[in-house]
């Protein structure tokens, strides 16, 4: 008897189980929803704004949207060693709403950049809900005394809060009345010359017109005005270079007098200068 070509019940039988999907877990639920949160709420404010609905109106649907799930809900900064992350938050988070559609990023970076330590900030959405955050600090360059009082300084004259007396170590002593004001300019100056810069001990303002340098090793180059200051350095760097100067019984390296430099002895280099030269008297007689 011939079988048939096509048995039903057999056809039936070899039909595959069916696949079982698991259910998704709650993290990828809550990001779905979030999704389509937020979609719906840009969607919202697009058409509320093609309509010409008020500003009120929009403020109202951004403002909702953090409820979606838009709204600010982690904050991540990066570069801030010394400002305190409290003031950091309460300038990110003094506005009022938390809304990702209506942070103000440049206010924020405004804000930060007003922060005693702040140099720069820059601020970003990062969606659905974090502000990220990177900031570079400003670094300490020199101290500035006056009236006995002492103020820390960056590069750019700027007057930053004071650190504990362990992490002054190394940084030059600027004084006189209105040596904060010109910082900048001389710091500027002084960087052009590291060799001259890593042995600045300290510096005195003068008249308001120009710079008094003492080293570490105890000499003193007297600058003259602003004006010239930096042409008088660079010779004296090309000298120091050519010939060391420095540790060899100068006291003073006068350089006010336009291509001239006026040397001062130590009280011990110049005993030791006039024994040379009674000897060197005694040694023709």
């Amino acid at each position: 008897m011939n079988r048939p070509l096509f048995d039903r019940s057999s056809a039936r039988r070899a039909r595959p189980d069916p696949v079982r999907v698991a259910i998704a877990p709650r993290r990828l639920w809550h990001l779905l929803f979030v999704a389509f949160g937020g979609l719906v709420a840009a969607a919202i404010t697009v058409w509320l704004f093609v309509l010409g609905v008020p500003q009120r109106a929009l403020y109202a649907a951004a403002v909702a949207s953090a409820d979606l799930g838009l709204g600010v809900r982690q904050v991540e900064i990066e570069g801030d060693q010394r400002q305190d992350r409290l003031s950091i938050y309460r300038e990110l988070l003094s506005g009022g709403t938390d809304s990702m559609f209506l942070l103000d990023l440049e206010d924020m970076r405004a804000r930060l950049a007003a922060l005693p330590w702040v140099l720069e900030a820059d601020v970003r959405r990062v969606w659905p809900d974090t502000l990220r955050v990177i900031l570079v600090e400003r670094t300490p360059a020199a101290l500035w005394q006056e009236s006995g009082r002492y103020r820390l300084l960056d590069a750019s004259g700027t007057l930053l809060p004071m650190l504990p007396r362990e992490e002054l170590a190394g940084l030059p002593l600027l004084v006189g009345r209105d040596a904060d004001r010109a910082a900048a300019t001389f710091l500027r100056l002084m960087a052009r010359h590291p060799e001259l810069a890593s042995q600045l001990a300290g510096a005195v303002r003068v008249g308001g017109r120009r710079w008094d340098l003492w080293l570490q090793s105890g000499e003193q180059i007297a600058l003259p005005e602003d004006a010239r200051a930096a042409a008088a350095l660079a010779r004296f760097a090309a000298a120091n270079a050519a010939q060391p100067l420095l540790g060899r019984g100068f006291a003073r390296f006068d350089l006010r007098i336009e291509d001239q430099m006026v040397v001062r002895l130590t009280p011990e280099a110049r005993l030791a200068a006039e024994a040379r030269r009674r000897e060197t008297a005694e040694a023709t007689t």
